[in-house]
């Protein structure tokens, strides 16, 4: 018996493309193809929506010949960058996750650039981490004295101050601004109090984890400032150390 090919109609096929259409999407930046394949002597055709511009962001599930859909997959999921619905489903669970599709595509597309950066600031610290446990020596255990103590804070509102001035020649909201400035503040106000319990190894590598957020939070600001308020909170063995990319920039322009 001759099993009849399969294929969808042009309702079904405007339809999803209706669904594709949001989010700053529209239904031309995906391809709608279909497949078929024989399924224990049935046909079933599958069918897969593409997001044109990264053929890993996919939508896809099957048809049988009695219009049931099944073995929904999609990337990026809610949770992970794959996750598979298995079963039959409904066209209203299809136009639901299809939704969510586009709007789970639509934040991996802008998280995308942030997890890059967050990867680059961990492979930093993991490397700050190197350096200091190599370059310090076993006295480094030991904690600030009262007067090292307060030079050490003495030099963090110098540095809080930088940045400050910083922020206020930056073209940021306002708002945004504030928010940062109350952020460095109690991030620097930390430091401070680090100081009366970390020994010496221990708050330096806390401050340099801090700076390489800081660069990477306000590159801007970090220009600015340049390296030299940076160094002064540094001890010698690690300020020689440290390659210019755990550093801010050197054209200090202030």
């Amino acid at each position: 018996m001759k099993l009849l090919a399969l294929d969808i109609n042009q309702s079904f096929l405007m339809n999803l493309r209706e669904k594709l259409e949001g989010n700053g999407f529209t239904a031309d930046d995906f391809n709608i193809s279909t497949s078929e394949k024989l399924n224990n002597n049935y046909k079933e055709l599958t069918l897969k929506i593409t997001y044109i511009y990264h053929k890993d962001y996919y939508l896809s599930f099957n048809l049988n010949t009695d219009g049931e859909m099944k073995s929904l997959k999609l990337s990026p999921g809610k949770l992970l960058s794959r996750e598979k619905i298995s079963g039959t489903f409904t066209y209203g669970t299809l136009t639901t996750e299809i939704n969510t599709w586009v709007k789970n595509l639509r934040n991996e597309m802008r998280n995308s650039f942030v997890g890059r950066q967050i990867k680059d600031t961990q492979e930093k610290i993991e490397e700050i981490e190197k350096i200091i446990e190599e370059k310090f020596e076993e006295a480094s255990e030991s904690y600030f004295t009262k007067a090292e103590g307060q030079k050490l804070k003495d030099k963090l509102d110098e540095l809080e101050e930088k940045y400050s001035s910083a922020f206020d020649k930056s073209e940021e909201l306002k708002s945004e601004l504030k928010a940062e400035k109350k952020k460095l503040h109690q991030e620097i106000e930390l430091l401070k109090d680090q100081v009366q319990y970390l020994t010496k190894k221990k708050w330096v590598t806390a401050l340099m984890v801090k700076l390489v957020n800081w660069c990477a939070r306000n590159p801007q600001a970090a220009k600015q400032i340049g390296q030299s308020a940076v160094k002064t909170l540094l001890p010698k063995e690690i300020e020689d150390s440290l390659p210019t990319s755990l550093l801010p920039p050197t054209d200090e322009t202030n």
